[in-house]
């Protein structure tokens, strides 16, 4: 484990030992998902992208059927957000 330091910019850097473990390359692509105090980074293909989508998809309707979520709910937590949003821009 290593620690990493935002910049102003909002950018991380990769410890060279992880780039190098993962064999990432200039120009790799990532899908960046964040929850509360966690940030997970997976590296992606182009050509698997619609791929990885669809699989994150199907995750997502499945735990989302299994907890007896609606796209009702979803809509009704996304105006709450919009609203907690706008009320701390102000």
């Amino acid at each position: 484990m290593e620690f990493v330091r935002m910049s102003k910019k909002g950018q991380l850097v990769i410890p060279a030992s992880i780039r190098k473990m993962l064999k990432l390359r200039l120009g790799d692509k990532f899908i960046a998902y964040g929850k509360e105090d966690y940030i997970v980074f997976k590296k992606i293909e182009l050509p698997s992208l619609r791929k990885e989508f669809e699989e994150i998809a199907a995750l997502t309707t499945k735990i989302a059927v299994e907890k007896g979520i609606t796209e009702e709910d979803v809509g009704e937590e996304i105006k709450k957000y919009r609203k907690e949003k706008r009320k701390a821009a102000k």
